[in-house]
């Protein structure tokens, strides 16, 4: 592909991108009941799809330092939406869970979240739809693959 095809291309992902990042963020922000930030239900629905994972777990996935999830766990505990539990081998790693009331959270903003995307994906045909997530797919594969490969580059030179 010609390189003036290929900026053109990116200049219009780089505008839907940014301007549905910011639309849909909006539209979740508002069905989140206001219990939670969006933050705060990225991390709690991480938690409960990965029982016992640790905060270090969770910052790589949320490319974010331990302070900040340290933060965000500190104020889902505070709302009685996770617990933690010391690792019985090594005290220091401390392992979380989503409790019954962080599970009925996550279910109730689920089913909104569903409801919302559903008005959305209605508007298009299944292969529309197919495609679009295949291919949001493969770009997130394309970026993890990269981003391990520098950190074998980086390793490697270290």
């Amino acid at each position: 592909m010609e390189q003036n095809k290929i900026a053109q291309l990116i200049q219009r992902y780089a505008d839907v991108y940014l301007m549905m990042e910011k639309k849909v963020s909006s539209m979740i922000t508002e069905k989140l009941d206001k219990e939670l930030t969006l933050d705060q239900y990225y991390s709690l629905r991480y938690i409960n799809l990965n029982p016992g994972c640790t905060s270090t777990d969770l910052a790589n996935v949320c490319n974010v330092n331990k302070s900040a999830v340290t933060s965000m766990t500190n104020r889902l505990f505070t709302k009685n939406y996770i617990v933690r539990e010391h690792d019985k081998a090594d005290r220091r790693n401390v392992h979380l869970y989503v409790t019954p009331e962080g599970k009925d959270v996550v279910s109730r903003m689920e089913k909104q979240l569903q409801d919302l995307v559903r008005s959305y994906f209605e508007k298009l045909e299944e292969k529309e739809m197919e495609s679009f997530i295949q291919t949001y797919e493969k770009i997130y594969q394309v970026i993890i693959e990269e981003e391990a490969q520098s950190t074998n580059e980086s390793n490697h030179k270290g």
